[in-house]
């Protein structure tokens, strides 16, 4: 049977770095590869010694963090192109235009009408992506507390504390401290599915699993929840800068 990919992380200056370890029969010497969709992979040899992995990875830890650092460099620029073409973003499940306008003093985003003004110096227009998603997080924060508050009213539960985080695969999950955290890009869906997705991590502090139990706590706080989480279905690969 083919082995799985071990996953693992190390620290390489002042930031943690997930890598996943490899191994192939027709390997003679340790390799390393960094690309978009797997991060960094090193490919060693069979029955290769996994405890040296992690004194390499420091040894090679400049070129390292140069390659994350370029490749992370290429993807903002790839999002800013795409923002530039595409000219429009969601946001509580509305369309708006993008508009860029270039002013001195510090970095603003403000909707106006049918349209989100960036506004920002001229030397600042090859951040317009991270001005931007830095002002669906805060927005998204501000959205998914409030409505958490509400929510955790009808059930009589407490929270630890909220992460908004950028999950690739998932739009909310739970710890056992107690903590929620909630994909930054939600806030870009209409109010009642986000607080669907509210409903359903609440419902996992009491109950950490699918079973029916579960669901009839979610129905209590979120009544049309299936409607909800059908359209997010349906549109969550449209929710993206």
């Amino acid at each position: 049977m083919k082995k799985q990919p071990k996953q693992d992380s190390v620290k390489l200056g002042e930031q943690m770095v997930s890598y996943r370890v490899k191994e192939s029969n027709r390997a003679r010497n340790i390799l390393l590869k960094i690309s978009p969709d797997k991060g960094l992979e090193v490919v060693v040899p069979s029955k290769y010694p996994l405890s040296g992995i992690e004194s390499l990875l420091k040894s090679r830890e400049t070129w390292i963090l140069q390659k994350l650092d370029l490749m992370s460099q290429k993807a903002r620029q790839r999002k800013e192109n795409s923002l530039v073409e595409r000219q429009a973003v969601s946001f509580l499940g509305k369309s708006y235009r993008l508009v860029t306008v270039f002013q001195e003093g510090p970095p603003v985003v403000e909707p106006v009408g049918d349209k989100i003004l960036v506004i920002l110096p001229q030397d600042h227009k090859d951040k317009i992506f991270q001005i931007l998603e830095n002002w669906f997080r805060q927005q998204a924060r501000e959205i998914i507390v409030e409505r958490l508050e509400r929510a955790r009213r009808k059930i009589k539960i407490n929270y630890n504390q909220v992460f908004i985080k950028d999950q690739k695969t998932r739009w909310g999950s739970c710890s056992s401290q107690g903590n929620l955290n909630f994909n930054y890009r939600l806030v870009m869906a209409p109010l009642p599915v986000i607080d669907y997705l509210v409903a359903h991590e609440l419902a996992h502090l009491v109950e950490m699993n699918h079973s029916k139990k579960f669901w009839t706590l979610v129905e209590s706080i979120c009544p049309d929840y299936r409607i909800h989480r059908q359209w997010l279905k349906d549109h969550g690969a449209e929710l993206t800068l």
